[in-house]
């Protein structure tokens, strides 16, 4: 295995690594702060930008602070999906989970390959959270208008007044959610633009579909496009036999699978290509979902098209 690969293990607290040392792994816990990461790496003068890679798990947002401070240092960072750190666990023997298992096979899935490369753009995208933030006002407000009509249905004596705090408040989110949205389009992106000019997308889902994909030379190639996102199959094999089973990985991003999914739901509508092609599936006994999910991967084979060509979308 790769020396120069230093796995971690993000807590809120703290920072449990891990490197091959030619006999197995090394490990050291540190404290989750810029201090003890630059006391660390005095000591271990042969982590550099230049030799080290380092590889985290994606923790909700705790990753970020570490992620910056090795980028900021000129190290390449990998990040890893916990689905796929999750499922590699489960197929060990003895499913042994602790922090310096975990730091060692964040090692050794980044010496095989494995984990997205982040810049700094990625851990620094303010138009990214805003949509994001924009998406979950979305949920909640409509849970609110849930329990609103839940609570007028129940006919409850003295709620007047708390209906009407929960109306206000409900118009209140979904204001706050509009205006996240517009700050974060505000200026449309060259790569916005080649998105938009994709049947399907307006400025809010091109918007989301760039920031969560970020740079497209990243990909390989469209396969890796869809994987990113989640659209693929799971696959199961035994012996000879390779089964899939139909069901999406949903490894990738959630924000850019569910803006895809929109975005095919449009497109199935109006764009007379997709439009024939989804009545022609529904009729072969496909449901809606699957699809959609079909149409999802055909506009990622367009935006992979229009971002590598720099030119926009031409119906044929």
């Amino acid at each position: 295995m790769d020396t120069s690969i230093l796995g971690i293990d993000v807590a809120s607290r703290k920072l449990d690594l891990a490197w091959p040392d030619g006999r197995g792994f090394a490990h050291a816990t540190i404290d989750y702060t810029p201090a003890a990461i630059a006391a660390f790496l005095a000591a271990h003068s042969s982590f550099t930008p230049d030799s080290c890679t380092v590889g985290l798990e994606s923790t909700g947002d705790y990753h970020l602070a570490a992620s910056q401070d090795f980028i900021k240092r000129g190290f390449t960072v990998r990040l890893l999906n916990p689905l796929l750190t999750r499922h590699y666990t489960r197929l060990t023997i003895r499913g042994a989970k602790t922090d310096e298992k975990d730091a060692e096979l964040i090692c050794r899935l980044v010496a095989d390959g494995q984990g997205t490369p982040l810049s700094w753009h990625d851990v620094t995208n303010r138009d990214r959270e805003l949509l994001r933030l924009s998406k979950h006002l979305t949920r909640v407000g409509a849970q609110l208008k849930q329990r609103l009509g839940s609570t007028r249905r129940k006919q409850l004596p003295d709620t007047k007044s708390i209906e009407g705090k929960l109306e206000r408040l409900i118009r209140r989110v979904s204001t706050l959610s509009d205006e996240l949205v517009a700050e974060a389009t505000a200026i449309q992106s060259e790569e916005e633009c080649l998105i938009d000019s994709i049947p399907g997308f307006g400025t809010k889902l091109s918007a989301i579909v760039h920031h969560e994909l970020g740079d497209i030379s990243r990909f390989r190639n469209v396969r890796a496009l869809v994987a990113y996102a989640g659209l693929d199959p799971r696959m199961r094999q035994s012996g000879k036999l390779l089964n899939t089973t139909g069901r999406l990985s949903k490894r990738g991003s959630a924000e850019l699978r569910h803006a895809l999914f929109i975005a095919a739901n449009v497109a199935r509508r109006w764009e007379p290509e997709l439009k024939e092609y989804y009545q022609h599936k529904r009729l072969q006994g496909r449901t809606n979902t699957e699809v959609l999910c079909i149409i999802s991967r055909k506009l990622l084979g367009r935006i992979n098209a229009v971002l590598r060509e720099r030119r926009p979308y031409q119906s044929r």
